[in-house]
């Protein structure tokens, strides 16, 4: 197992100085199976969560009609909802990919989440914590809540294109992440998808653990093996 450890001292304010702009993404939603719907990572991606104010943030995916011979940042759509249950009001910001389950921060200001097969024009990119291409990227990102429909995530780019869920814990942000896209979404995933394939055929099949900051600085860069 190789471990890599680094600290940024660059002072980014990256989850709390959040910035709002157009965002030009397209309607649609997400799923666990390949038809869409709720789901990814045996559910989680649709499991709620509640801020103090009742508001309830979920995630829903689903692939796009052509989503390409090899799976990329053209290939899902996804929807972030704030829904209010007083109000019946549903607030949705639509981005590329396959979002991740949503997380609060512990002064429930925040949101914060993944994004596997991301495009990097739906997010405010504020520092690479990664050594591949974009290509072999995903990102973990943030946004100040009230969430709004012209919202611009801030975000940092990880290796491996597929994340997992974020874990916050003693104030700061675990995300695993891996190339191989059967290992973090589940082999049914992708089948009948991309002329079937096949994962096993990457050169790096490489799996990271990393531990960011609250304001977006690297703590620590763990390959697992």
């Amino acid at each position: 197992m190789k471990k890599y450890f680094a600290v940024l001292t660059i002072a980014i304010t990256f989850f709390l100085g959040l910035s709002a702009m157009p965002l030009y993404a397209v309607m649609s939603g997400g799923g666990m199976t390949n038809s869409g719907g709720f789901g990814m990572m045996n559910g989680m991606a649709g499991t709620p969560v509640v801020d103090d104010e009742g508001i309830a943030y979920l995630v829903r995916w689903e692939p796009n009609q052509n989503p390409g011979t090899m799976p990329n940042s053209n290939s899902f759509k996804s929807t972030l909802m704030a829904i209010n249950p007083n109000t019946g009001k549903v607030v949705s910001l639509i981005l590329d990919g396959m979002l991740s389950g949503p997380v609060l921060s512990d002064n429930g200001n925040v949101l914060v989440a993944t994004a596997s097969l991301p495009n990097f024009e739906d997010f405010q990119m504020v520092a690479n914590h990664g050594e591949s291409n974009a290509e072999s990227q995903s990102v973990l990102y943030a946004i100040k809540l009230p969430l709004t429909e012209s919202t611009v995530p801030a975000a940092v780019s990880l290796d491996g294109s597929y994340a997992s869920i974020p874990v916050i814990a003693n104030g700061v942000v675990y995300v695993t992440t891996t190339s191989h896209g059967d290992f973090m979404m589940g082999h049914d995933m992708f089948d009948g998808m991309f002329n079937n394939f096949d994962f096993n055929n990457l050169e790096d099949h490489k799996s990271v653990l990393y531990v960011i900051g609250l304001n977006g600085i690297l703590k620590a860069k763990i390959e697992i093996e």
